[in-house]
């Protein structure tokens, strides 16, 4: 073999390449920005958010007594309704919010008039996960964990 075919190879190789450079250097540009960005969205992304208001104060619990006006209101309305109240317990939950462990039976329309009733009122609750099952006697019964915020 010739040493003549292997230097056009070299020459159109290093035409190309000087040809393709404008492309690689805007591309490897676009790479290095890339992942500053993404460097700096990581670092964002660690720091510590500003603990705000998740709601407005109207529509939230009282710190000192959440758990209890919870459990008063759950209680209140089911007696307007006819539900029997089985159990209302405190659940552990993070800082700016408090849950409430309820299982409640009845007809079936007034359990889900209590349900209803509680999501609507204020202050602000919400179910997290609920269950409605069949009870004895033709009613239902609604277990499931409230949740609700506090100022």
């Amino acid at each position: 073999m010739s040493r003549r075919p292997i230097l056009w190879g070299l020459l159109a190789g290093l035409l190309l390449a000087a040809m393709l450079a404008p492309w690689t250097g805007a591309a490897l540009g676009t790479l290095s920005k890339a992942r500053t960005a993404r460097a700096a969205a990581l670092a964002a992304l660690a720091e510590p958010v500003a603990s705000g208001p998740i709601v407005r104060s109207d529509l939230a619990f009282a710190k000192a007594s959440a758990v209890s006006t919870a459990r008063a209101r759950i209680e209140r309305v089911a007696r307007g309704g006819g539900v029997l109240v089985e159990s209302v317990v405190p659940v552990s939950a993070p800082a700016p919010l408090v849950m409430v462990g309820i299982r409640v039976s009845g007809p079936e329309k007034a359990v889900l008039a209590l349900a209803d009733a509680l999501e609507r009122e204020r202050p602000l609750m919400r179910f997290r996960a609920w269950r409605i099952a069949s009870a004895e006697g033709g009613g239902v019964r609604l277990s499931g964990t409230l949740v609700g915020a506090v100022r």
